[in-house]
């Protein structure tokens, strides 16, 4: 008689292997290239464009809400881990992000002393660059800062010292002659008020001077034509130029 083959079956084998470590989702890879791609093109659009700070900050934390990303300055992405995509950013980009960061802190302290008047800031490719009126900080054909001047430069010593980067201090004036036994011309003067500015960041702030330059450029250097008293009165200048490739 035959066997029946039920009766001969064999149970199956079992394994007591221990379960292999499960790795990332496959979709995590195409996930990390998308989000590269995202802040590449953010950050050509940077440097293709005078920055808006407020609005950037409101973009790319539209960005990191949608996408659960996190911009740092350094960082190593492990496809095991189930934290957000870090990315890691190049120095350049890394300096234009430091540059949009100062551009904000000058926009607030500007803000809290109510001088949007008599300032103007401007964050570009090259860096960030605060003009101050020349008459908020000196009385004509004077090369002495005025009182109430004197707190604003501590605020913006503030935040000199949070950045590493070189700072050009430029005195500019209108196209009048200037009559004055002091000065000779609006070389002398312009020149003297940029380096009283540095004289102070130095000396009251602490700045290091290796970090700061003065220069005077007279009326080489109008930002409007010199034709009426209040285009002459916008020429009067101090211009801080914080240059973004100048970086030690």
């Amino acid at each position: 008689m035959t066997d029946d083959p039920q009766d001969t079956q064999q149970p199956p084998e079992t394994c007591d292997c221990p379960p292999g470590e499960a790795g990332a989702p496959a979709w995590m890879a195409t996930f990390a290239d998308l989000a590269t791609l995202l802040m590449t093109f953010f950050v050509l659009l940077l440097s293709f464009a005078n920055l808006d700070i407020v609005k950037f900050r409101m973009m790319t934390g539209s960005v990191k809400n949608a996408f659960g990303t996190q911009i740092e300055r350094a960082g190593n992405y492990d496809e095991r881990s189930e934290l957000p995509v870090t990315i890691q950013l190049s120095d350049e980009e890394n300096r234009t992000i430091d540059m949009m960061q100062m551009g904000e802190q000058f926009r607030k302290t500007i803000e809290e002393h109510e001088l949007e008047d008599k300032t103007e800031i401007k964050v570009n490719d090259d860096g960030v660059t605060l003009t101050v009126d020349g008459t908020f900080m000196f009385d004509g054909g004077s090369a002495e800062l005025k009182p109430e001047v004197v707190k604003f430069l501590g605020e913006i010593a503030k935040i000199i010292e949070e950045h590493d980067y070189p700072l050009a201090i430029e005195g500019h004036s209108d196209n009048i002659p200037i009559k004055s036994n002091i000065y000779p011309s609006n070389w002398e003067l312009s020149s003297s008020r940029a380096t009283a500015v540095l004289r102070h960041l130095i000396e009251r702030h602490r700045v290091p001077a290796k970090r700061l330059m003065a220069v005077g450029y007279a009326d080489t250097r109008p930002l409007v034509a010199n034709t009426s008293p209040e285009n002459r009165a916008k020429n009067r200048r101090v211009e801080f130029h914080f240059k973004k490739n100048s970086a030690e």
